[in-house]
């Protein structure tokens, strides 16, 4: 299904989420999209975006782990020449690279309490605000969709993260299951990354089940294309 947008479901669960999630398309409520890390919540970002009336403006997709505040900062807002130790030249915004367009924030769970005021601020009035910069730039015109592997409410309860973040953020609320969870995925999607290999394999049926029964603790991002998996062999087409 939809293998157009890189999503190959075939269980109850992936199609019943894709539903919704291309009802969310129609709409431009943000999205947060929640699941173990691997499960395809880009993708699920990416569908949303295909399937709207922005599909045809940017896909702009922003990681907010492991990015130093001030440099994730200048990231989503820009920054002006010498704002800081080598800001050489002004550099445009990722919000603004979005214009008309959606905004991927991924692990938005791993945001500062200062970043998430300042994507607060955005979100509530379309503040703009170069790093270096003291006059807030016009608001643009962006749909915003997060995605974390982090229990927000959790985070919320111990003050790592905001709650009215959260209730900006959660307007329509997607969660991804784990690939253990639907094992009716595994293999179209073991096919499909078949079809994308460079040279043409095929998997022993032992090989199929086995896969079945295997938890896949890194979801749909572990390789699929193993020569070995739990003793069994990938084997290549004879003919």
């Amino acid at each position: 299904m939809n293998k157009d947008f890189g999503v190959v479901v075939a269980s109850w669960a992936m199609t019943d989420l894709l539903s919704i999630a291309e009802r969310a398309a129609k709409s431009p409520a943000k999205v947060l999209i929640t699941g173990e890390s691997g499960v395809g919540k880009d993708v699920v970002a990416r569908f949303i975006h295909s399937q709207s009336a922005r599909k045809a403006a940017p896909f702009v997709a922003v990681n907010c782990a492991g990015v130093p505040e001030t440099l994730l900062e200048s990231e989503l807002f820009g920054h002006v020449k010498g704002s800081f130790t080598g800001a050489y030249r002004d550099k445009r915004r990722k919000i603004q690279l979005a214009e008309h367009g959606t905004l991927f924030l991924d692990e938005v769970g791993e945001m500062s309490l200062r970043m998430q005021a300042l994507l607060l601020r955005f979100l509530e009035n379309g503040e703009i605000q170069a790093v270096g910069s003291d006059q807030p730039h016009s608001s643009v015109d962006v749909r915003v969709v997060a995605a974390t592997n982090r229990n927000l409410g959790n985070l919320v309860a111990s003050g790592q993260f905001r709650e009215d973040l959260l209730y900006r953020l959660r307007v329509i609320h997607l969660d991804v299951p784990p690939l253990r969870e639907r094992p009716e995925d595994i293999q179209p999607l073991t096919r499909y990354f078949l079809a994308r290999a460079s040279r043409e394999l095929t998997f022993i049926d032992d090989a199929l089940r086995a896969f079945q029964r295997y938890r896949w603790p890194g979801n749909v991002r572990e390789p699929v294309q193993r020569r070995r998996t739990t003793g069994l062999v990938v084997s290549e087409r004879s003919d």
